[in-house]
């Protein structure tokens, strides 16, 4: 297969998660190439926390409501930002494309974007990665990200195909000390177990794999 890999890192570990998942790929056979999403202009934290910050309250509603997170995930209005020009602003020419970034309220706003804009994704296979601060809490990390993005690739009209998410046991906003404390009373185990490197991220990129290629054929 002829795999596009598209993904957006800040600092860099979603990058290393898109290299994995390329090598898990390639030693199955398959020809990659790459789209690095790049933010039309220079990122800037308190600008991204500003423009979302209206959705918090619903956001912290959803971590304790299966209904209002439903809710919350269908009427969400995901937050875009401007990217520089693609070098395959039409991946027709692909059997399958992965879209990668980092967690932010749902889809980091330069993934949005590329979503909203890349031509040729019509009817196509496409799975997602993503990386989050803390544990893999099925909620908060997980399910929120996840189910924003196939609604995403619903609107566009591709076809979703699976998803993997690791730790990058990092935080800008300083909550690491409490990702941790949340990973030994939920998992007790520290957050380094599910980050890259760990059997947790290992058994998760073969799954993601699985799912993309049917069974790693």
């Amino acid at each position: 297969m002829k795999v596009l890999i598209s993904y957006f890192s800040r600092t860099g570990y979603t990058e290393r998660l898109a290299r994995s998942v390329a090598g898990e790929l390639e030693s199955r056979g398959h020809s990659l190439d790459w789209e690095v999403i790049r933010p039309a202009v220079r990122y800037s934290c308190f600008r991204e926390l500003v423009r979302d910050w209206p959705r918090y309250p619903s956001i912290g509603l959803s971590l304790v409501s299966s209904s209002w997170r439903r809710r919350h995930v269908d009427t969400y209005h995901q937050v875009e930002e401007d990217i520089q020009s693609l070098a395959h602003p039409d991946v027709s020419g692909f059997d399958l494309v992965c879209i990668g970034g980092p967690k932010w309220a749902q889809l980091a706003y330069p993934v949005a974007r590329y979503c909203a804009t890349v031509q040729g994704i019509r009817g196509k296979r496409v799975g997602s990665f993503v990386t989050f601060g803390g544990p893999p809490l099925k909620t908060f990390e997980i399910e929120i990200y996840e189910r924003s993005m196939e609604r995403v690739l619903e609107r566009i009209g591709a076809e979703y195909a699976g998803n993997v998410g690791v730790s990058s046991a990092y935080h800008e906003a300083g909550l690491l000390p409490l990702f941790r404390i949340v990973s030994l009373l939920v998992f007790r185990r520290p957050v380094t177990d599910f980050t890259l490197g760990s059997e947790y991220a290992r058994k998760r990129i073969r799954k993601f794999c699985d799912d993309l290629v049917g069974g790693g054929v």
